[in-house]
């Protein structure tokens, strides 16, 4: 895959697709170890993408609507044309109805892999864990995507993925919700507080991002915020390495405006395969980053 064009919910999508057919390539001379691939926040499957048109009344052009697909389906599809596939896919989602849309689409598009899909409805959180204590990592080897909509993935979540020694987790980290949290006073919510205290693991991250004191014109002193969009993703680049053996680079995905929402970065938890998948890895972050100047 030599580019990452269009939306920036396509372009990580496919640099995550990217990944898993580079993966794939790697893993199938490993006949010991049942292949996993865990999608948390799987959704429907499919996205509608909106029409470049005037008007929705045009029948023809509703009926050829594009839709997006998610990592669920992308990583069937990989695996439905790799020489070896994943064995077993874990599609975890909170919404009843977009679970059972995603079943839906499985069916629909990938019949014969539906033996190997398990569609949990379920907190992520709580279900990666018990699914990491339910696993024998000795003989497994995982491939997790965490694309929460929010600040939903907890650093205790992290931790635990980090500990199997045996995945890779690609993580899309929730930056425009930490940017909205951090007031320019430094006075935050003990609510938010809690919630940046579970998304990094740790409340450093306010003397972090907030280091220094200045006096106003009433002699109040206010802190100084030091929060760029660098400052954040090295921080928590930073947090990554503390538990996965390697971290690879972060790309910063932005809207139409520039503005940036989201840093896409994987933690490789295996300290034996840590070369090799940062090789790769970063090397898609980078044409990622690239196709976000």
């Amino acid at each position: 895959m030599s580019s990452f064009g269009g939306a920036w919910s396509e372009q990580k999508l496919k640099c995550v697709e990217a990944y898993t057919v580079s993966y794939l390539k790697v893993m199938q001379g490993q006949s010991w170890a049942t292949l996993h691939y865990v999608d948390a926040f799987a959704g429907r499957g499919k996205q509608q993408l909106p029409l470049q048109v005037a008007s929705t009344e045009d029948e023809t052009l509703l009926a050829t609507a594009s839709f997006l697909e998610g990592s669920a389906l992308r990583a069937l599809k990989v695996s439905s044309n790799a020489s070896r596939g994943f064995d077993r896919f874990l599609f975890i989602e909170a919404s009843r109805s977009a679970s059972q849309q995603l079943i839906a689409n499985i069916n629909t598009d990938y019949p014969s892999m539906s033996e190997r899909v398990t569609v949990l409805r379920s907190d992520a959180n709580e279900a990666i864990s018990a699914y990491i204590e339910q696993t024998d990592w000795s003989k497994t080897r995982g491939l997790i995507f965490l694309d929460p909509f929010g600040l939903e993935v907890r650093w205790e979540t992290i931790v635990n993925l980090a500990s199997t020694k045996a995945c890779d987790v690609w993580y899309l980290f929730p930056l425009v919700g930490v940017i909205r949290m951090m007031t320019n006073t430094g006075e935050i919510d003990e609510s938010w507080k809690a919630k940046l205290n579970f998304l990094f693991g740790t409340d450093s991250w306010y003397d972090e991002f907030y280091p220094r004191e200045q006096l106003t014109i009433f002699g109040e002193a206010d802190k100084i915020k030091e929060a760029s969009t660098d400052h954040i993703v090295e921080y928590v680049r930073t947090r990554l390495d503390t538990v996965f053996s390697a971290v690879s680079n972060a790309a910063v995905l932005k809207n139409s405006r520039g503005f940036p929402l989201f840093a896409l970065v994987m933690g490789v938890s295996n300290p034996n395969a840590k070369r090799q998948a940062l090789r790769i890895s970063n090397h898609l972050i980078d044409q990622l980053s690239a196709s976000q100047s």
